[in-house]
């Protein structure tokens, strides 16, 4: 056998040839000259002997043709041990942006013109949702190393994996065994702290909604602003929101769920849809929908307002005025108007997805009435001429298609009618709705219930309960 002491300070002598150790025992190799035909010849002619007396003396990776490198001829080559391959997670696109965020976007959209911020406020999102059981990302397990061998036979082993993993999975993520993905348990925002990934169902936005955040699309149990959402930007929220700040103008909020503001909602392009109640300290020229009931806790002035449920400003200053509000349920205030008598209209019992058909049906009536009055007068005249035997025989086909017109509206009328009278019925159980004022009411305010209006023409105090009495307006004190 070879002694390997000897073979790595002198070299593996075989015949006139002198075959080296490398430091690491990974490799055999003689040094020489590519270009040197003297030796290329004799390691040909010696080649077959080199393999035999190297592998008689159990040296591994012995190849079956040298192959130079650097000026090495290399004669046999060890196994290097493979690495372990630690586990990882590679994200789906949706979610990337919770890694990597272009430093220079959000300079970018504010430098940017109102038309292209448009599309820019969605791109620079930086809050991330997933839904729940909805995968963010695939897990890839842990590889162990393979041992190496070197020329000798003896083994190397590989690098031992992390002790730590990359990444913690938090108590609202799993990884589903079937096929390795890595689901929520609930839905909510996507964070990554340090080394853990987690999903909170409840996460407070600790700044304003601007181009550090993007729009907003939410999705979990609770959604808390302590800033405001500035001019133009989006916030979709599916659960309760909380908002803290105010809103500049071009705003638009959509709830599914509870709504708390206790800032303002202002601008008068600004529109909120809540479907829930809300609770809004101050509205000013916003444009709101409410599938549920509102409770103002200071005033509401200058808006569009749809309310389903009740509407309560008895809070703060409890005033409502300019604008139009239609309520669904009761309404109840402070203060309806101002000494400078703006415009104001306020309605109780009104329910948007009756009194809209309704109206509707009435203008519809009204068209066919107009169109088959002029037709019954075409239809008269015909008959007339007819009757005196003046009617050509063409007029006479024209007749015949003025009455076939009649008989469509006749049919469309009747239907109209039925529909007016079924809604007539369901709008009528609304008209119990009443209007309470506790401090005031100023002239130039109209109030309505369902469809019906009176305004105001002096100023009443104190407590006033405005109602219906047999489809008649009536204050009560």
């Amino acid at each position: 056998m070879i002694d390997r002491i000897k073979a790595k300070q002198e070299g593996i002598v075989i015949d006139e040839l002198i075959i080296k150790v490398s430091p690491d025992d990974m490799y055999l190799y003689l040094e020489m000259d590519p270009n040197d035909p003297v030796l290329i010849s004799i390691l040909q002619e010696k080649w077959e002997k080199v393999k035999t007396v190297l592998k008689e003396n159990k040296i591994k990776g012995v190849l079956e043709e040298p192959k130079f490198v650097n000026n090495m001829l290399i004669v046999a080559k060890g196994i290097p041990p493979k690495d372990p391959i630690p586990e990882k997670i590679e994200f789906f696109d949706k979610f990337l942006p919770v890694l990597q965020r272009d430093k220079n976007l959000e300079q970018k959209c504010k430098e940017a013109s109102e038309k292209e911020a448009e599309d820019l406020r969605d791109l620079c999102q930086s809050i991330i949702c997933a839904k729940k059981e909805e995968a963010i990302g695939r897990w890839y397990p842990s590889i162990p190393g393979t041992p190496g061998v070197n020329i000798w036979g003896d083994p190397i082993e590989p690098p031992p994996l992390p002790e730590r993993p990359p990444f913690t999975l938090g108590s609202n993520l799993y990884i589903d065994e079937k096929d390795n993905l890595i689901k929520a348990k609930e839905s909510g925002v996507l964070i990554i702290e340090k080394d853990t990934i987690e999903i909170y169902p409840e996460y407070t936005l600790k700044s304003d909604v601007d181009f550090s955040t993007g729009n907003v699309y939410f999705i979990g149990k609770k959604l808390t602003i302590e800033g405001d959402i500035k001019f133009g930007f989006k916030v979709i929220c599916e659960g309760e929101l909380e908002l803290h700040g105010a809103t500049e103008n071009k705003v638009y909020i959509e709830v599914k769920g509870p709504f708390i503001c206790q800032g303002i909602v202002r601008g008068e392009e600004t529109k909120l849809k809540v479907k829930g109640d809300a609770e809004i300290k101050t509205v000013e020229y916003g444009i709101l929908e409410i599938e549920g009931d509102l409770n103002v806790t200071n005033y509401l002035i200058f808006s569009n307002c749809t309310v389903y449920g009740n509407l309560i400003a008895t809070s703060g200053k409890g005033i409502i005025y300019g604008g139009e509000v239609k309520c669904g349920g009761n309404v109840s205030a402070k203060i309806l108007g101002n000494e400078n008598h703006i415009p104001t209209k306020v309605f109780a019992g009104y329910n948007p997805s009756l009194m809209k058909p309704y109206k509707k049906a009435l203008e519809d009536e009204i068209k066919i009435k107009k169109v088959l009055e002029r037709l019954e007068q075409g239809i008269k005249l015909g008959k007339k001429l007819k009757k005196y035997g003046k009617l050509s025989e063409q007029k006479e086909k024209i007749l015949l298609k003025l009455e076939e017109e009649a008989e469509k509206c006749y049919k469309s009328l009747e239907k109209i009618k039925e529909t007016l009278n079924n809604l007539k019925k369901l709008i009528a159980e609304y008209k119990s709705k009443t209007i309470k004022i506790l401090d005031k009411v100023y002239a130039g305010v109209t109030l309505g219930i369902t469809d019906i209006t009176y305004t105001l023409s002096e100023d009443k105090m104190g407590t006033v309960t405005f109602y219906l009495e047999a489809d008649k307006p009536m204050f009560k004190d």
